[in-house]
């Protein structure tokens, strides 16, 4: 591959962005006349004229455009990538992204353990339902729930993911207890955002007669959790999300019967987010911890 000269990508991107040699040249700090001679350096590199120029303003021509369009974000990793590689040895400030449930489910009841060891380092969770733009947004790691296949960044698998009905011991009578699909469908079906993982789950099971549409809604997976421990109804959660209940007993899988989920939940990160060596243990810490939850609850 035959990279076009730094310096005249950093002045075709100044002179692009602000749509004035003078005001690259300042920021620069070059003379306008140095900014020419390197946007004519890499007009003269790809055969493409990249301003139309006139007395009092300058633009871009379409096929500049795009390319301008393309490099930034080159530019943007660079200049996080150096950012973080200088904050090392810097008081160390981690930002971690993910859903309301995970974080008040899994990751705040053991995030204790991680700051105890690391004092000095200081752990912000944002908290949303969409998928954040790691480099963009200043975000060091994202946990999401998906098939983990995710490009252009590194993913590793934290928890794996099946599907389990649970309600609190108090809604189930020790006279009755359950001991079918057809049971369940005898109490209220509690539901989060994923609302079709109840139909999902009895067809799995193989019953084809349950009403999977009755039963209230929830935001989230915080919710309906809350709801069920509340003995509101029967919710089916992802088992990563209930496992400290289930060993505790405040909820009970009635059935001991679970669907696995073809999702898992992920770390996922750009490379050079672990350039700081206390990113790197968040990471390991995370990772480990997650490990040990994967072979410690059974069904």
């Amino acid at each position: 591959m035959k990279l076009p000269p730094l310096h005249a990508l950093m002045c075709f991107e100044s002179a692009g962005r602000h749509l004035s040699m003078k005001k690259a040249a300042e920021e620069l700090c070059v003379t306008s006349s140095a900014v020419s001679q390197q946007i004519a350096k890499l007009e003269d590199m790809t055969s493409m004229r990249l301003f139309i120029r006139s007395a009092r303003s300058l633009e871009l021509t379409d096929e500049a455009r795009i390319y301008l369009r393309a490099i930034r974000p080159a530019f943007s990793q660079i200049a996080e990538a150096t950012q973080r590689l200088m904050n090392e040895g810097k008081p160390n400030k981690i930002t971690i992204s993910c859903t309301r449930g995970f974080a008040i489910q899994w990751l705040l009841p053991r995030l204790p353990v991680f700051e105890k060891e690391n004092p000095c380092v200081e752990v912000q969770i944002s908290t949303t339902n969409r998928r954040v733009d790691l480099l963009s947004e200043g975000i060091d790691f994202a946990v999401r729930h998906g098939t983990g296949r995710y490009p252009g960044l590194e993913s590793e698998c934290l928890l794996n993911d099946c599907l389990w009905p649970v309600c609190s011991p108090r809604l189930i009578p020790r006279e009755h207890p359950l001991s079918s699909a057809l049971d369940i469908t005898r109490y209220t079906l509690l539901h989060d955002e994923h609302r079709m993982d109840w139909a999902i789950w009895f067809n799995a099971v193989g019953f084809s007669g349950a009403d999977t549409d009755r039963g209230p809604v929830f935001v989230d997976s915080n919710g309906v959790l809350e709801a069920a421990l509340a003995g509101k109804g029967i919710a089916l959660i992802r088992s990563a999300l209930v496992r400290d209940e289930i060993k505790n007993g405040s909820l009970i899988n009635p059935l001991r019967v679970s669907v696995d989920s073809p999702v898992a939940y992920y770390l996922v990160y750009d490379e050079s987010a672990v350039l700081q060596r206390m990113s790197r243990r968040f990471r390991d810490w995370l990772t480990a911890t997650a490990a040990v939850d994967r072979n410690e609850y059974p069904v």
